[in-house]
């Protein structure tokens, strides 16, 4: 069966059917193909290179997609992804308690070859001050 005769054979059954709706029912119908007529707007073509329906340019109509907050969601978590580290001041605090040791003499040269210095920088770290 081609398109033609699909056509005028669902066409009669909508015939049929249409001739035992009720005028309350009727009118109701009418009421609303009228507003699915006004709210229709013809397709769009983005770039010239993809047709999309007219409601895509209506941002309240984009905004109710879930596919446009899944958007929204992958460009801020890229945005927060990609930002630089933020620098501790407590590691550069750290850094600076041990280098001025080291200058100052308290710390001597040799402590950074010991397998004990971590353990020294823990102990003085402790110490009252």
């Amino acid at each position: 069966m081609n398109e033609n005769d699909f056509s005028k054979k669902f066409a009669s059954y909508l015939d049929v059917s249409a001739a035992n709706v009720s005028a309350d029912t009727a009118s109701r119908l009418a009421k609303v193909r009228q507003q699915a007529l006004a709210a229709y707007q013809p397709p769009v073509r983005i770039l010239g290179l993809i047709t999309v329906s007219g409601q895509m340019t209506d941002p309240s109509y984009v905004a109710r997609k879930p596919v446009f907050w899944l958007g929204v969601l992958g460009l801020a978590t890229a945005v927060w992804a990609l930002q630089p580290p933020a620098a501790t001041d407590d590691l550069y605090d750290e850094a600076g308690v041990v280098d001025a040791k080291l200058l100052t003499g308290e710390l001597p040269i040799d402590a950074f070859l010991d397998k004990d210095f971590a353990t020294w920088v823990q102990e003085q770290e402790a110490a009252p001050q």
